[in-house]
């Protein structure tokens, strides 16, 4: 099998486990979003030929997966109480990134499409802090 036919089923397959959790774990007005995207970061990544930016890429989509499953699974516990709640337990989706966090012009570029797509998708104002 070529390592471009094995490189697209490792893509398809990372982006339907993602959209899976979406739509089984994420509330609708997340899920929207997410999916939205998702979809996006996948189609320009399509054409990336770049084995180091591919890596970063799958890497960061699992990491981002695992963080969702996570979740899912502690709320999951606590709600059956199997599991006691605690501060130290994430029970929300998303996490808060640091005011004094350094973002390069390309992140910022993201983050402001990100703003702009959430009050689109008529999510909460958005909080700029500086970016």
């Amino acid at each position: 099998m070529a390592a471009s036919t094995r490189g697209k089923e490792v893509a398809l397959t990372l982006y339907r486990n993602i959209l899976r959790a979406h739509k089984q774990y994420l509330p609708e007005d997340m899920k929207v979003l997410g999916d939205a995207y998702v979809k996006s970061e996948f189609k320009l990544f399509k054409s990336v030929t770049n084995e180091g930016q591919l890596d970063e890429f799958y890497t960061a989509w699992n990491q981002y997966l695992d963080q969702i499953l996570l979740t899912a699974r502690t709320k999951q516990s606590v709600s059956a109480g199997s599991l006691e709640s605690s501060e130290n337990l994430s029970l929300s989706f998303g996490k808060h990134l640091p005011t004094d966090v350094e973002l390069s012009d390309e992140q910022k570029e993201q983050l402001h499409k990100l703003r702009e797509e959430t009050s689109k998708a008529g999510g909460p104002p958005p909080n700029t802090n500086g970016f």
